[in-house]
């Protein structure tokens, strides 16, 4: 059975609207380059704002801009008082440090949850914001009732902004949780382990029908265009078909995903 967002995210919205007209929220976007994906989750974005009537701006420059002006546009962000909420574009082009990117910009504005205070914060289960793959992840599951407690869940992927992360909220949840990547022995039997599987390795159609059990969960964090643009996610249709719940791709996680970043600009709002 596949399992859907719109539901979750429609609800998520209203609540973010009346959110939104008690309390001023503000987000400025950064954006690099013209990637094509990029542009298309920025613009989901800008929709998705529009709805809660929440301010956006996108600050786009171009891909030759140096690593030094960039630091210097996030210093300026950091001391703007009308901005609630600073969000990084990924991917950055390959001569400037993400990391660093990232770490320069004030903790109290990282509306995804990826500043390495905010990382630790999650780690300590100290209240905050939190990577927003992962929280659409759970909410996911939760909200079809399924249960963590207890259950072998193995993640495919390590990336600190979702596999790591989620790792660590699924243990929080009292997951017994296995994580996998490019360096695990016999990776299909891992996963086939799993009560739940998650994918989060960037893949398309990685995970194929032999590589999971009968009637488990398996939830799709994956985003990947065919060479003819069309969405897909992480695991095949084939291994999802066997599943009990299967998350879809395009309309699962990727729909809860956006209304999680302004969950987590609306914690920003009341914690400033």
């Amino acid at each position: 059975m596949l399992i859907y967002g719109k539901e979750i995210r429609g609800r998520l919205k209203s609540e973010l609207k009346l959110a939104a007209a008690k309390r001023r929220m503000a987000m400025t976007i950064i954006q690099v380059g013209d990637e094509g994906p990029s542009a298309a989750y920025i613009n989901g974005i800008k929709n998705f704002a529009r709805d809660i009537e929440c301010e956006v701006k996108v600050w786009h420059f171009s891909s030759a801009i140096s690593e030094a002006e960039l630091l210097e546009k996030i210093e300026q962000l950091n001391h703007d008082q009308e901005v609630t909420g600073i969000m990084i574009q990924k991917p950055l082009p390959i001569h400037i440090n993400a990391d660093l990117i990232v770490s320069t910009m004030d903790y109290r504005k990282d509306v995804e949850g990826i500043h390495p205070f905010n990382l630790g914060h999650l780690l300590t289960k100290e209240p905050g914001v939190k990577p927003t793959t992962p929280k659409a992840v759970i909410r996911m599951l939760k909200d079809h009732n399924i249960d963590i407690d207890g259950q072998k869940v193995t993640i495919v992927g390590r990336s600190t902004i979702l596999g790591g992360p989620l790792a660590v909220m699924m243990t929080a949840e009292n997951g017994t949780v296995t994580v996998c990547h490019t360096h695990t022995h016999d990776l299909g039997q891992e996963t086939r382990n799993a009560d739940i599987l998650i994918a989060a390795l960037g893949r398309i159609h990685f995970i194929t029908a032999d590589m999971v059990k009968d009637n488990g969960v398996i939830i799709d964090a994956g985003i990947n265009f065919d060479k003819n643009g069309k969405m897909a996610g992480d695991v095949h249709p084939e291994a999802c078909a066997k599943a009990r719940y299967a998350s879809a791709v395009p309309g699962g996680v990727g729909m809860i995903t956006v209304a999680e970043l302004f969950d987590n600009l609306r914690i920003l709002a009341e914690q400033s």
